[in-house]
This record gives structure tokens, sequence and C-alpha cells, in this order.
């Protein structure tokens, strides 16, 4: 069973992730990995500030941060004045759509260098065959298309899930 310090180390280890990833200063990174192991429906500022030893101040700028980069929203419940976060419902689908296009990138910069390289040996009557770089830049755009490929079927399954979760 997960312990407090089991769920603080993780929080740990997955901001440190999401700040070399995500481009996030730490403590939005730790912001948002709270929020993702979270088994409620949002963390209130309070929460945020208790769990992770922060000032107030400092959880307020990161929570515009994040709001304002659109990683998460707030909502209020009824009969009470706190805020609460979560990460945004669109969040996962824009992340994926990033990966997507720089898959997208990587496999159209490494098309242009195989076409290239292989016209190159073309002219210089070259044996195409015994070339690592050729076989290597064909390799990588196809290893890309297979991700891309993969990555769109995973945004597909999402939305039928969350299609099906919100009836």
């Amino acid at each position: 069973m997960a312990t407090d310090l089991d769920k603080n180390q993780l929080i740990e280890e997955l901001g440190v992730y999401f700040e070399n990833n995500k481009i996030l200063p730490p403590l939005a990174a730790r912001i948002f990995a709270m929020l993702i192991l979270t088994e409620e429906e949002g963390i209130s500022f309070d929460d945020f500030v208790e769990g992770l030893y922060a000032s107030k101040s400092s959880i307020s700028t990161n929570l515009q941060l994040l709001q304002a980069t659109g990683r998460i929203v707030y909502f209020t419940k009824p009969g009470e004045r706190k805020r609460y976060f979560k990460i945004s419902p669109n969040d996962i689908f824009e992340q994926l759509e990033k990966k997507i296009e720089q898959w997208e990138s990587e496999k159209e910069m490494h098309l242009k260098v195989y076409n290239f390289k292989k016209d190159t040996l073309k002219n210089n009557c070259s044996n195409q065959k015994d070339t690592p770089g050729l076989h290597y830049t064909k390799t990588y755009a196809e290893l890309a298309d297979y991700f891309i490929e993969n990555l769109n079927e995973l945004k597909e399954n999402l939305k039928i899930t969350i299609n099906s979760n919100s009836k």
C-alpha cells in the first residue's frame, strides 16, 4: 500500500521529469505532479501550500503560470469560497498533439536527409546499399512514422474513453 512518503517521492520524481521535459519551473512541475496523483476531483490552494511546503505567494505564482499556459483550470464547489484546481481536460490532447508534431518534424527532416544522400549517391554511382547513414535515416523516418501512428491511436482511444466516462 502506498504511503505518504511514497507519494511525496513520486511527486518529486514526476516534478523533476516535468522540469526537464515539459519546461516547467520546479514548483509548477510539482503542482502538476500532485494533480496527476490525486484521487480527488481537484486540489485546493491550501492543500498545495501544505503538501509542497511552499509559501502562499510561490504557490499562487505557479498556479497562475499553469493556468496561463492552459495546463490547469480552477473550479468552485457550491457553497464554498475555495478554488480547486485540476488538470485542464484538453491538456493531454494538446500534449499528444505537440508530440505528434515533434515526431512529424523529425520524420520530415530525416526523409530530407535520406533523399539528399540517396540522390548524392546515385549521382556518384556509389553502392547505396553499403551506406550506413542512408540506412539509418530511412530507418529513423520509419520509426518516427510508427510513433506518430501509435500516438494518433492513443489520442483516439483517449477520446473514446473520455466520452464513455462522461455519459
